[in-house]
């Protein structure tokens, strides 16, 4: 009797492997490309109306377009990644090629070992991504947004507008701006800063007194705001002592993120404030936090979504094959439109527990919110693994 050599096995094994990873590709980036272009096309058709209305110049729409698809790219990895996954399966149940596999005494979890590690692998790859290339993306969008909205005339500022510093310290109400020159200078209007600490160098209050700063004009040159004619209110002892002081000028350092100087107001989807951040700045951010004894849940929360989304693209890699396996002798897609609904399902799990997060903080802890459909469509991808082994 003939005893193949291990070194055959190994060497088949490997030929395996490459010929799995290789059929994943074509669908792989046919799928990517094709969710980022339906996608852009919605935004541009959400948007078209604010595009016309405002004359936005087609190579203004062009660089929109440009810089918001790494963002998209980064957001749907994980659906090209399902479609990849669930083709591949399908295509190699059709021709029973899986069947051969297994008669030859190859067992289910070593035949889609491969495809786990190229979810693995592609995870690494969102991750970083969404660290290198999304965030310098989204500024230059909204750095687009923001030069569109000073090119186009017509366009007024809206006016009434509140902003906060990123630390949470600092809250200001502006009620109009003007522009005043290239990159972020402005004219400011009818100011009212709330701060939580002292945040002028005056007699009257400690450095953690609350201040408030009310001013009828105030000229911003990129983060640095010089009050004209300032009206300064110190409190002290909990609001039992307030000094009032009138010093003619005042300087505040708040910088304003640049989405406060857009005019051009567009419709994106899953387009979050911390977009433009990396999940370090994030837990930089939140190391900051904690040593102040105060953490905004709300950075806590977007710093574990910029992780598990990524994520997913392992987690379908899990769940697609088994699940495309067990349908896909029903039909020869019945497989991927298995794998759609997963995908529709997991998304919108997603959104609610994005929302349920964001509402409840104090209810639903931010890692059970962002952590939580992975782990259930991982199991859910498991169980049915090892039932079908």
């Amino acid at each position: 009797m003939a005893v193949t050599s291990p070194y055959v096995i190994i060497t088949t094994m490997k030929r395996l492997d490459r010929y799995l990873v290789r059929e994943m590709v074509v669908p792989f980036l046919i799928g990517q490309a094709a969710v980022v272009l339906m996608l852009t096309g919605t935004v541009l058709y959400n948007n078209a109306d604010t595009f016309l209305n405002s004359n936005v110049p087609a190579a203004g729409v062009v660089k929109i377009a440009f810089y918001f698809a790494p963002y998209l790219v980064n957001l749907t990895m994980p659906v090209a990644m399902a479609l990849a996954a669930s083709l591949m399966v399908s295509r190699l149940t059709r021709d029973t090629e899986i069947t051969a596999m297994r008669a030859a005494g190859i067992s289910l979890k070593r035949i889609f070992f491969p495809v786990f590690i190229v979810g693995i692998a592609v995870s690494l790859g969102d991750i970083y991504f969404g660290e290198k290339v999304v965030p310098w993306a989204t500024q230059r969008f909204e750095q687009t947004l923001n030069d569109l909205s000073r090119s186009v005339r017509f366009l007024v500022p809206q006016e009434r507008q509140v902003v906060q510093s990123p630390d949470k310290k600092l809250s200001a109400y502006v009620g109009r701006i003007e522009y005043t020159g290239s990159g972020n200078r402005a004219r400011l209007h009818d100011i009212l800063i709330v701060a939580s600490t002292n945040i002028g160098p005056y007699r009257g209050g400690s450095e953690e007194s609350p201040t408030i700063v009310n001013a009828p004009l105030a000229d911003y040159n990129d983060g640095i705001w010089y009050l004209h004619d300032p009206i300064v209110h110190i409190y002290g002892k909990h609001g039992l002592d307030e000094t009032h002081l009138r010093p003619g000028w005042m300087q505040v350092n708040f910088r304003l993120a640049e989405r406060t100087f857009n005019a051009l107001y567009l419709q994106m989807p899953l387009y979050s404030n911390t977009s433009s951040s990396s999940a370090q700045e994030l837990y930089t951010r939140i190391v900051q936090q904690r040593k102040s004894g105060s953490v905004n849940k709300r950075d806590l929360l977007d710093f574990h979504f910029k992780l598990s989304v990524p994520f997913s693209c392992a987690v379908f890699a899990l769940a697609c094959p088994p699940l495309s396996l067990r349908f896909a002798r029903a039909g020869n897609f019945m497989g991927v439109l298995l794998s759609i609904i997963l995908v529709f399902v997991y998304w919108n799990a997603l959104l609610a527990a994005k929302i349920l997060g964001t509402k409840y903080a104090d209810v639903v802890p931010p890692v059970a919110a962002a952590w939580g459909q992975n782990l259930v469509f991982a199991s859910l991808g498991a169980y049915y693994l090892w039932r079908q082994e």
